[in-house]
């Protein structure tokens, strides 16, 4: 392997850690959101007063960002796999 495509790798494996944490904080923003949409599940079932909008606007919430936490989290292990895959044709010298 020469050194041009070497450095290529190299550059393409830190992009894609880089890549890898944005994606960690996405994921961790869509499991606090989650959490809202319990928080206002509960808030519509177990207030004083029932309201039922709150309670279907939370199920809505909570759905979507788990939904979107799974996606995110499948990105990532995908995302670490091929990272691991770049640094392996590195230390061990195969070409790609």
């Amino acid at each position: 392997m020469n050194a041009e495509k070497r450095s290529f790798l190299s550059r393409e494996a830190e992009m894609q850690k880089q890549a890898l944490h944005k994606i960690s904080l996405w994921k961790n923003i869509a499991v606090a959101v989650s959490t809202l949409g319990i928080a206002m599940l509960y808030a519509g079932a177990a207030g004083a007063e029932k309201n039922l909008y709150l309670c279907i606007l939370g199920i809505i919430v909570m759905a979507v960002s788990l939904i979107c936490g799974l996606v995110l989290n499948l990105g990532m292990k995908n995302g670490k796999r091929n990272v691991e895959k770049i640094i392996a044709v590195l230390e061990g010298g195969n070409d790609v």
